[in-house]
């Protein structure tokens, strides 16, 4: 075995585990905003495969390089244009969540104001090909049991059209309504929308900026946070907490106020 066949080969190895060790969190919607780490060992991996080729490592070796050097690209392309601007949202906390009629993945029709009455969780996300998205959809679903027992309705919202959505649904069966704005009129509405490369109908069109909005049952708007990096996404434990301590003070409030037209009456 020639040194540039074994440099070549390192680089396949190095690229591949990177990939495989990134995977999991990625899946388990734990990427982390910097991972340093794997870029570096990408970085590497492109310095082996130039090192193997400069070194002439034959037939097998340019094809170990190569299979290396796609994923490594693609990674650190990922990893380094990944941000999103700062668009401030055309909602804000203490405001009313802006109605709105939309179709879901059963073509039958919804309108947020239907809802009057329960919280919603409104997630904006970037489409059923995200992993990202599936990975943050899959995690509230895990937790939609606890959800529910606020009272909380699970609403997510992407530009798919129905026929996307629908297979989307029938492979993952969640406890989430999901909604299709292929026009982006809904995300327009809410200002959550960036012009992105896309692997399906690209490879640039406007996507979500994913969004997650809490709306109390009077339709007004309790907590809403948007990403600044679409690999991050937060944590369903995280968003479920706020969601109780924010519907609790809400009660609370309520509670107060009752108990002083009491006093006044």
């Amino acid at each position: 075995m020639t040194t540039g066949l074994l440099l070549a080969g390192l680089s396949l190895v190095t690229g591949a585990g990177t990939i495989a060790s990134y995977y999991p969190k990625m899946q388990s919607n734990q990427a982390t905003l910097r991972p340093r780490r794997q870029q570096a060992l990408m970085v590497l991996t492109l310095l082996l495969v130039i090192s193997a080729f400069f070194l002439q490592p034959g037939i097998v070796g340019y094809v170990l390089g190569a299979l290396a050097i796609v994923p490594a690209a693609l990674f650190l392309l990922g990893t380094s244009t990944n941000g999103l601007p700062t668009l401030q949202p055309a909602v804000s906390v203490g405001a009313l969540a802006p109605d709105f009629s939309a179709i879901d993945a059963d073509g039958m029709a919804f309108r947020l104001s239907d809802l009057r009455g329960s919280p919603v969780l409104l997630k904006f996300f970037r489409d059923y090909w995200c992993p990202y998205c599936v990975a943050e959809l899959k995690q509230l679903d895990e937790s939609a049991k606890e959800f529910a027992a606020l009272g909380i309705k699970l609403v997510a919202l992407s530009s798919d059209r129905v026929d996307e959505l629908r297979p989307f649904k029938q492979k993952h069966d969640w406890d989430i309504a999901l909604l299709a704005d292929p026009e982006l009129v809904v995300h327009r509405q809410y200002r959550v929308d960036f012009r992105k490369f896309s692997p399906k109908r690209g490879p640039f069109r406007d996507l979500a900026i994913p969004t997650s909005i809490l709306i109390d049952r009077d339709g007004r708007v309790l907590w809403l946070e948007q990403t600044s990096d679409f690999r991050v996404r937060p944590q369903a434990s995280i968003v479920l907490a706020k969601a109780k301590a924010l519907l609790a003070a809400g009660d609370q409030q309520l509670d107060h106020a009752a108990s002083c037209d009491v006093c006044v009456a």
